[in-house]
């Protein structure tokens, strides 16, 4: 090859090698991570713990931080707008998950005058570190037996009967620091989604036995269901409240409204042989009945606005009677609960041999009503106690 050629050849290479260069610098920009580092602490004593594993989680990614001597973690990194989790795990402490929103890549500077300069953040790549800090619990700590009194207003108090309900409503409040940075402490989302204890309740009192409750996680506690007086509400601190007392006004006219539900639960997948399928109970704050005025009353709705799909195709009885329920629907209001339920055998028109029914639909939520014992004033659509949903469904 002439001396010519060769400088060709060389000055193609490097033309080449240049453009590769600029691919790479393309490829890599408008990256944006954001990094985590803080320490964890003992939620009962305070204390920084040493000892513990640290995982974020986003997408399919699992990545495991790491911790120094003095207990301080970094974990990351965390690609930009990913919602993300963080898992904490230590020998004898509760198992630690929190659920957090994505974190944005910083804003575009802003010029002397406050106009945003041109420079186009999102095209670079841009790194971010937070300081987070977390607090777990030590499995030794259980909540003690833990009693609500349940007091009536009036010059005429009476033991109360009744039915309690208690719920998580916030994380463990008794961590002994602050955060290192304000507002940036990761809490514990396992606590928050603790069991509810639901109950019933007799002589003005209810006993909550020793370690059912989670330790230093708040709890709502609603009493309902005691004749000739509102519901109430109160709260109450596991293992640092053994005792609560609530106070129940006078029942006025407090207005109806659902308490308990378990329709987003509902499953059906029934034969066509089975006698009772899909069904849904709904609690009220207080005794009701059926307010519906049209012929046949709320049960005649329901089964007029049924709607089922199977494997095989069984179909519906024809709805042709107001006072006969001919397509099965049950509708039954006992105290402060109504219960929705659905008799396959009664309700097909035709019975497909092996047939599955696969979902059920009960519609016309609208049109029917329910009241206060005794209140027809205050009657109101099954819709409208449902914020608004129009039919409920079993799958």
């Amino acid at each position: 090859m002439n001396t010519r050629g060769r400088k060709l050849t060389v000055a193609a290479m490097v033309a080449a090698a240049a453009l590769v260069g600029c691919a790479g610098d393309e490829e890599t920009t408008g990256q944006h991570q954001i990094w985590f580092m803080g320490s964890v602490f003992d939620g009962a004593s305070g204390a920084v713990l040493t000892a513990y594993d640290i995982t974020l989680v986003y997408g399919q990614h699992r990545v495991k931080g790491t911790v120094d001597a003095a207990g301080r973690y970094v974990v990351g990194p965390l690609p930009a707008w990913n919602d993300y989790g963080i898992e904490i795990g230590a020998a004898y402490y509760r198992w630690f998950s929190s659920y957090n929103a994505g974190i944005a890549p910083p804003a575009p500077p802003v010029s002397g005058s406050g106009s945003v300069l041109s420079a186009d953040v999102y095209q670079a790549n841009t790194t971010q570190t937070k300081n987070f800090d977390a607090y777990v619990f030590p499995d030794s700590l259980t909540a003690p037996a833990t009693t609500i009194s349940i007091v009536q207003s009036g010059p005429m108090p009476m033991p109360s009967s009744g039915s309690l309900r208690m719920q998580p409503t916030t994380q463990p409040s008794i961590q002994g620091q602050s955060s290192g940075v304000p507002s940036q402490i990761w809490t514990n989302d396992q606590d928050i989604l603790a069991a509810a204890i639901t109950e019933s309740f007799s002589a003005g009192n209810y006993t909550v036995e020793a370690g059912r409750l989670v330790y230093g996680v708040t709890y709502q506690v609603t009493i309902y269901n005691v004749e000739g007086f509102q519901p109430a509400t109160g709260t109450i601190r596991g293992g640092l409240e053994v005792g609560a007392s609530i106070t129940l006004a006078p029942q006025g006219v407090s207005p109806v409204q659902i308490i308990a539900s378990n329709a987003s639960s509902c499953m059906i997948n029934a034969m066509t042989t089975d006698t009772s399928a899909a069904q849904i109970t709904l609690t009220f704050n207080q005794p009701v009945e059926d307010g519906t005025t049209t012929i046949g009353g709320g049960v005649e709705q329901l089964d007029a606005n049924l709607y089922i799909a199977s494997s095989f195709g069984s179909t519906l009885a024809v709805n042709s009677s107001s006072s006969v329920q001919e397509r099965g629907a049950s509708f039954t209001v006992s105290d402060n609960t109504l219960t929705l339920s659905w008799n396959p055998t009664i309700g097909l028109a035709n019975k497909v041999a092996g047939d599955l029914i696969t979902s059920l639909q009960y519609s016309g939520l609208g049109s029917i009503y329910i009241q206060p014992v005794g209140r027809p004033a205050q009657r109101v659509t099954l819709s409208s106690l449902l914020n608004g949903m129009t039919s409920l469904s079993c799958l």
